[in-house]
């Protein structure tokens, strides 16, 4: 079998476009979770809360908790896979090629 080259995507190209795609999804499916649960009309509905009669500390709590902690975690695993691909690209770009 041949090492792939730029112009020849190969199995580890294939590959990371797969997780590529599916990270992204996965992405995305967290945005429409929250925004399924936590949200009416595209508006933030905190859990809990009672309208304009919620505390500042439960407002802080239910964002964290129900939007912003979910989101920063799905985002900080796409962000590692992304640089695990760019790694692994980076050093197949840096291998010598055949016969050099």
């Amino acid at each position: 079998m041949t090492k792939p080259t730029p112009n020849d995507d190969g199995d580890q190209d294939q590959r990371h476009r797969y997780e590529l795609t599916t990270t992204m999804n996965w992405v995305i499916r967290t945005c429409q979770g929250i925004v399924r649960n936590n949200s009416h009309k595209t508006f933030w509905t905190p859990a809990g809360s009672v309208e304009d009669r919620s505390s500042t500390d439960h407002l802080i709590r239910s964002a964290r908790e129900d939007v912003l902690n979910r989101l920063q975690a799905q985002l900080r695993g796409t962000q590692s896979i992304l640089a695990a691909i760019e790694r692994e690209r980076a050093a197949r770009q840096h291998e010598p090629g055949e016969g050099e």
